[in-house]
């Protein structure tokens, strides 16, 4: 399912009938393909699937499986090409084969035949054993159809979408194989075949008339959620799985292997007795001289190559991690994952296939440590936040199986505010963001790749106040949150009417539109982890006013505990302060929940509005 992924330039098409939108050979278009200006008279559609086609296929005594592919699509608008005019197919190294693609435009009542040119066609490494190809079909505009073709020999059945983000006219898969391969078939989404058809070896499925998925805000790995079928061999089970991995050259054999890293591990190591010391510190060993270069992956290459290069994938890195582990004597283990947005992991389809990213577990008597040495700007001890996604599979000589993958941290991020008012209804002052866990993370990594400089200007950009100054505290110390304070100048944030001050004690993390508007949801809402956001803010008021009225104290909470926030305003002496605290608990927020999650951001923004009045003394 994951190995195929189209990513084009172009958006929706039209509807013709039935019949005529059933797959066609190669270039055997019509005028009416090409007149049609609208799809279904809806106007708003910028692109449509006429029709896509796949059929797998294995001959009697041949354990390789050919598929091969014919889709043609419509373009009506400009806004299409940016994501239908280019084919993205990722697929196991020397699988893909035949590319065949070509546009089709009506110039003064003729069909004009672009084909594509074989330059047009790049391929690049995607990961050890997969290879990604792109190619882009030419002189796509508007009114243009286009088609391409391919065909992939492998040994394993292709997983088929019928849905796409603009809508399908037709979407036909065939398998056949002989019937000692018997195969497992999982559907997802909410749509039904219109068509399905069982022959002895051969199955298929038609669906018609396939409207566009229609993606939520922060909903969980899309392609959990579009209507496709996947498929696995029946024969093959998990525990049929963790003993190939463990004897894989690649994998298994990896983290036993590479003596060479040994010696290095007794320098790294003299002295150190603490276990978490000592794996701390091999873990920062790697972070410092392997860079990740963003690819995800589950197979190592040669780990000597990869250190005299400085550079590797995410396998790559963290086989290195635990193979110095096990020269460290400490236990460890490997654990697949499905990273965020390649989809979760189904238990009953055994195959690797599903699995993107590997870590590894660090076992400290009964004690497992999940460990991932990709990104230099998190503590040793916190997994990237792209790899809490559901279960891991723990590849294991003694007890292998799914784990649930978890962070001992969360995204939070402190704001304080230390600002004193005059009588023009300015603030100045000095604002201190702390940021914590996954929000240092992006803090410092946004700070190490843009600069000092070119931060701060982004900071001040639509901002309502001026930044004098700013400067930045403990970046390097992971443990610690990332600080960074602003010295600011606000004027007339309060508004001055009379002898009456009017005044906002929000300057930063106030929620100023509800994320979500819609009244109901389809999908689960994934904010990625656990968050809080903390504002505490001190206002000094001028000597000649006195506070008229405060905001009513709040706290909202959702069921199960699932968040909750907090808000109150004091006064003592001349000084104000305003505590306004968010937390989320959850991570997901399922479709049930969406109301009351909804709801509750409706009162914070109405509860952040409020105003402070000061009353000038007589």
């Amino acid at each position: 399912m994951k190995y195929l992924c189209l990513a084009f330039l172009l958006c929706s098409v039209c509807s013709l009938s039935q019949a005529q939108n059933e797959p066609a050979k190669f270039g055997d278009l019509t005028m009416d393909e090409l007149k049609k200006k609208a799809f279904n008279s809806d106007t708003s559609v910028a692109a449509v699937i006429l029709f896509d086609k796949g059929e797998s296929f294995m001959t009697q005594g041949n354990i390789t499986i050919t598929f091969k592919r014919h889709m043609r699509i419509k373009i009506f608008k400009r806004d299409a090409l940016a994501e239908w005019g280019s084919v993205k197919i990722v697929a196991e190294r020397g699988t893909l084969s035949k590319i065949k693609g070509a546009t089709y435009n009506l110039e003064n009542g003729t069909i004009v035949v672009s084909p594509m040119q074989e330059e047009s066609i790049f391929k690049t490494r995607e990961n050890k054993y997969l290879d990604q190809v792109r190619f882009t079909l030419p002189n796509v505009k508007e009114g243009s159809v286009i088609e391409f073709s391919y065909v992939i020999d492998a040994e394993a059945l292709t997983a088929w979408q019928f849905q796409h983000s603009i809508p399908t006219v037709w979407s036909e898969y065939v398998l056949e194989v002989p019937e000692q391969f018997e195969y497992r078939k999982q559907f997802m989404g909410t749509l039904r075949p219109t068509k399905h058809v069982k022959k002895g070896t051969l199955e298929k499925w038609v669906f018609a008339d396939v409207p566009a998925f229609k993606s939520e805000l922060l909903m969980p790995n899309e392609d959990d959620y579009v209507s496709q079928v996947n498929f696995t061999f029946s024969k093959r089970t998990w525990q049929r799985i963790n003993s190939i991995l463990l004897e894989d050259e690649n994998f298994g054999r990896t983290v036993t292997g590479f003596p060479f890293l040994r010696k290095q591990v007794e320098i790294l190591l003299a002295g150190i007795k603490d276990p978490r010391e000592r794996i701390k510190v091999l873990s920062n060993y790697v972070k410092s001289n392997v860079e990740w270069n963003g690819t995800k992956d589950i197979y190592a290459d040669d780990l000597k190559n990869v250190l005299k290069n400085k550079k590797g994938t995410a396998a790559d890195i963290n086989f290195m991690l635990a193979s110095m582990l096990d020269k460290a004597n400490i236990r460890v283990e490997m654990v697949l994952l499905s990273t965020s947005g390649n989809g979760f992991v189904h238990y009953e389809m055994p195959s690797t296939r599903q699995f993107n990213y590997v870590i590894c577990t660090a076992i400290i008597d009964t004690v497992k440590i999940f460990l991932d040495a990709t990104e230099k700007y998190l503590p040793w001890d916190v997994l990237p936040m792209r790899c809490l996604n559901g279960d891991g599979f723990i590849v294991s000589k003694e007890l292998f199986g799914f784990i649930p993958i978890t962070s001992i941290t969360k995204k939070r991020t402190a704001v304080r505010a230390e600002v004193a008012l005059n009588d023009s209804g300015g603030l100045n002052g000095k604002l201190t963001y702390s940021r914590d866990g996954y929000a240092g993370h992006e803090m410092r990594t946004a700070l190490r790749e843009k600069g000092k400089d070119l931060y701060v200007n982004d900071f001040k950009k639509n901002k309502t106040f001026t930044v004098s100054k700013s400067e930045f505290q403990d970046i390097d110390i992971l443990e610690k949150p990332a600080t960074e304070v602003h010295e600011i100048d606000l004027v007339d944030h309060g508004t001055v009417a009379g002898d009456m001050i009017y005044l906002n004690p929000f300057i930063a993390l106030n929620l100023e539109d509800n994320p979500f508007k819609p009244e109901t949801r389809e999908f689960p809402i994934d904010f990625g982890s656990p968050n809080e956001s903390l504002y505490l803010c001190t206002i000094v008021i001028p000597d000649n006013y006195v506070v008229d009225a405060l905001p009513e104290p709040k706290v909202m909470m959702l069921p199960n505990r699932a968040g909750k926030y907090f808000y109150q305003a004091t006064q003592v002496g001349n000084k104000i302060t305003v505590v306004s605290n968010l937390q989320l608990n959850d991570r997901i927020f399922l479709q049930d929940q969406y109301p009351n999650l909804r709801e509750l951001y409706s009162r914070i923004i109405a509860k952040q509005s409020e105003q402070i009045v000061l009353k000038k003394k007589l």
